[in-house]
């Protein structure tokens, strides 16, 4: 039989605090990239004619590489469970751009948008998170 090591309350206590932190961090990393990459968006569409159609898949890729770079940066420094760090990571992500866009005066509905943003956020998150995990 194989004998464990064994983990107390307190250390239990401090990783899940750890984790948290970094699944905080890696949300508002992501977030702070979105930001970043559609205001400059927006001055490339100011200065050029591109067409408007373009503005919905443009916003969809930086909102997936955005939650993907969050989740790895959330796993990166992390010894187990990436995956979950990501998912995580990409649910507070959608937490996060909610309340901002409510602060900014949207408003907030349960529809069949958030619930497929959440499942991507959180399948992107994952796979960013495990991608994470194993760069060190």
């Amino acid at each position: 039989m194989k004998k464990g090591r064994k983990v107390t309350a307190k250390q239990e206590e401090n990783s899940l605090l750890q984790g948290m932190i970094l699944v905080a961090k890696g949300s508002i990393f992501a977030v702070i990239i979105t930001l970043i990459f559609i205001i400059l968006f927006a001055f490339v569409m100011q200065l050029s004619s591109l067409s408007e159609t373009i503005i919905r898949p443009i916003v969809q890729v930086v909102r997936i590489l955005s939650i993907a770079i969050g989740g790895a940066y959330a796993a990166r420094k992390t010894t187990n469970k990436g995956w979950l760090k990501g998912a995580i990571t990409g649910i507070g992500y959608v937490i996060l751009v909610s309340l901002i866009g409510v602060i900014s005066g949207g408003k907030f509905a349960l529809d069949r948008i958030l619930l497929s943003d959440s499942l991507m956020a959180l399948v992107v998150g994952a796979a960013g998170g495990a991608i994470g995990i194993n760069i060190r």
